[in-house]
């Protein structure tokens, strides 16, 4: 059945499934593993042949983070709102809001070798020139794109002359303390000397290359180098914070639920040069992707 006449929930289900075991998933040519999707308005689009009516030389493409679909992006009381929809009202020619779906338990790596491949065939058979293109991504979307930039220089995409701004939000550039969490429990139990305990580290370490590469920030094949920003183009991040409060202990403990501001900030990364950095306190993980507070700032930086 093509995942657009799915029911909402077996989407859901299938969101799910594909972060938690989508390598394995994937391998098994299971139709719960997540095929890579390009959506607008709702709709699939032939990355070779986009058919849209009244283009925009403007493309915002959102990509949702882990165990997600692409509809995290809707802004809560309006069915159509989204960060990339709230950009087209200040931008000469507006924009096309396009969305990505994809199986988040694939290796990073590949989701954003896969990726570079997707946007160097929309942008080439857009129906008008692309004259800019916007990449927002939450959570592990922001790595996706980070992969995908650095598999598209290597391969001398061109719809890198188009890029213009990356927009991480909530993404953990220096990988997540839950991610991280997961692992350690694992190698505990791992190391146990009682069998049944063995077989409890054994179950939760059945998690997927995703997963796994959220626990350090990995967006590159194993031994390809560093992970460098995309230069010549804006790079710019949002953070959240569980409370209110900026000296709450639980931000300091949680961040904001699965990601620390550190992280997200990428202080661990050498060489960063950003365009912006914002944080958001009592704003959670999920919510970052779709609060009209993140949508007012995304407008000053991009409009």
């Amino acid at each position: 059945m093509p995942s657009a006449q799915m029911p909402q929930w077996q989407r859901h289900t299938s969101a799910i499934a594909s972060g938690f075991l989508g390598d394995w998933l994937e391998s098994r040519r299971n139709p719960l593993a997540v095929p890579l999707t390009l959506l607008h308005k709702g709709s699939e689009l032939d990355p070779a042949n986009p058919r849209v009516d009244q283009p925009a030389g403007t493309l915002c493409l959102s990509i949702h983070g882990l165990m997600e679909l692409e509809t995290v992006w809707q802004l809560p009381g309006d069915s159509a709102g989204s960060y990339g929809a709230s950009l087209s009202a200040g931008i000469p020619g507006g924009v096309a809001d396009l969305r990505l779906r994809y199986n988040t338990g694939r290796p990073i790596y590949r989701n954003g070798r896969d990726l570079a491949e997707l946007l160097e065939q929309v942008v080439s058979a857009w129906p008008v020139p692309v004259t800019r293109l916007i990449l927002l991504g939450h959570s592990m979307g922001g790595l996706v794109i980070r992969s995908a930039c650095q598999s598209g220089q290597e391969a001398g995409h061109r719809w890198l002359e188009a890029l213009s701004d990356c927009v991480y939000i909530g993404s953990p550039h220096d990988g997540s303390w839950l991610a991280k969490g997961a692992r350690s429990v694992a190698g505990v139990f791992n190391d146990m000397p009682r069998d049944y305990l063995k077989v409890i580290g054994e179950v939760i370490d059945l998690r997927s290359s995703g997963i796994r590469n959220l626990s350090r920030g990995d967006i590159l094949e194993p031994g390809a180098g560093d992970a460098l920003l995309l230069p010549g183009t804006r790079h710019y991040v949002v953070c959240g914070l569980l409370s209110r409060s900026r000296k709450h202990p639980v931000n300091a403990w949680f961040g904001d639920a699965l990601v620390h501001e550190a992280s997200a900030q990428g202080r661990e990364q050498s060489g960063w040069q950003l365009a912006g950095m914002a944080t958001f306190p009592g704003i959670d993980h999920i919510r970052l992707a779709h609060h009209p507070a993140v949508a007012t700032q995304l407008q000053e930086w991009l409009v």
